[in-house]
């Protein structure tokens, strides 16, 4: 900890940008617990910098990083190995006179290790603090044209020239994916008054501008590395799920696929892709985060997703009306009546039959199922 040097007496170096921010960073000397918990580190291109201990450390002191993972109870941490003070910087004033060893760690408790050794292991191989050495420009060449070897000299600079724009179109995806989200924002505004002034758009209007708002996605997908912790990742991924899934459920007369459920989850989530177990696990934890949307298991192992306006009885009184209306029904056929999935239709046909309201005719000509008569007639 004597490598940390006072804020007051080094003023900023020449041409330092901050590259990163993190809270609840507890500082260690060496393996021991140090006086400096649950602060703010500032990340910049020259130092790492604690306003409200106002004291920081340069960046050319540190020989390495490393990760070191967290267990249980146990956050996780970033090793710094550095380099020893000489005994005329040893007489300088600091905020610790004295460290036990020859490195230090950063403690993330409230999660975010991965991104900040990213940006932390950029700086240290751009090392800014090391003065550039100034280009000295030679005479301009005239350029000689000659022929056939001039026109393939010109076409590969060309080359060059293109496939050095397409790099930099790609270092700079990441800020047009920061340009997006204002985007989003503003597109959920507009949508919020599409809802207010429905007699004013037309229906195709409406439908076309919901599209663009799928294809935008939310704006500020949960991950794994900025909720901290598996359960505080596991509700936050199932409000993300309820916040997206709500309404097509609705209009889905209550109830969807977990199938279907991961598409439009990773469809609206963009680039941060879940895999299915992470549904699997969010859709549990939606009971523990009290949100209006369950997980249901049918007999036959399918799992769906429904909500708490959801009434079993309802939708069996609807299915056994569509019934006496048409006499019978194959899943296929319920499937486009009620709009639903063929595995739904067949789910909920299969588990009328279950309580015995509906008999099944299974012939050469496949699963038809009709009301069943025996409780209506005597």
């Amino acid at each position: 900890m004597d490598r940390w040097q006072f804020l007051s007496q080094n003023p900023p170096p020449p041409g330092e940008q901050v590259l990163h921010k993190q809270g609840g960073v507890r500082l260690y000397d060496g393996d021991s617990r140090s006086n400096f918990d649950d602060g703010y580190v500032d990340l910049t291109s020259h130092r790492l910098v604690v306003k409200q201990d106002n004291m920081g450390l340069d960046l050319f002191r540190v020989i390495s990083i490393e990760k070191e993972e967290g267990g249980f109870m146990r956050s996780d941490k970033i090793i710094l190995r550095l380099h020893p003070l000489s005994e005329r910087e040893e007489a300088v004033d600091r905020p610790v006179k004295k460290q036990k060893e020859n490195f230090i760690k950063l403690s993330f408790r409230s999660g975010g290790q991965s991104e900040f050794y990213q940006y932390f292991q950029k700086s240290l191989q751009e090392k800014a603090w090391v003065p550039k050495p100034v280009e000295v420009r030679g005479p301009v060449k005239r350029e000689i044209r000659a022929g056939i070897t001039g026109i393939e000299k010109k076409m590969n600079q060309r080359a060059k020239l293109d496939n050095s724009n397409i790099s930099k179109a790609f270092q700079d995806l990441d800020q047009l994916m920061e340009m997006a989200k204002p985007m989003v924002k503003l597109a959920k505004n507009i949508s919020a008054k599409i809802k207010d002034k429905q007699g004013e758009i037309t229906e195709d209007e409406t439908v076309q501008f919901k599209s663009y708002l799928l294809s935008l996605g939310i704006d500020d997908p949960i991950t794994k590395d900025s909720a901290g912790s598996d359960k505080k990742y596991y509700h936050g991924l199932a409000k993300e799920m309820f916040l997206i899934l709500d309404q097509p459920i609705q209009d889905a007369g209550g109830m969807m696929t977990l199938t279907d459920a991961f598409v439009r989850v990773n469809r609206a989530r963009g680039l941060e892709l879940v895999s299915p177990d992470d549904i699997l696990l969010a859709s549990k934890a939606l009971k523990e985060a009290s949100l209006p949307m369950s997980l249901h298991t049918f007999n036959s192992g399918v799992m769906v997703l429904r909500t708490s306006n959801h009434s079993e009885e309802e939708v069996k009184q609807n299915l056994m009306n569509q019934l006496e209306s048409v006499g019978s029904f194959t899943p296929e056929e319920m499937s486009t009546n009620l709009g639903l999935s063929v595995i739904l239709a067949k789910e909920r046909l299969l588990s009328a039959e279950s309580e015995g309201l509906l008999c099944r005719d299974d012939s050469v000509e496949g699963l038809r199922f009709y009301p069943n008569r025996f409780l209506t007639e005597e």
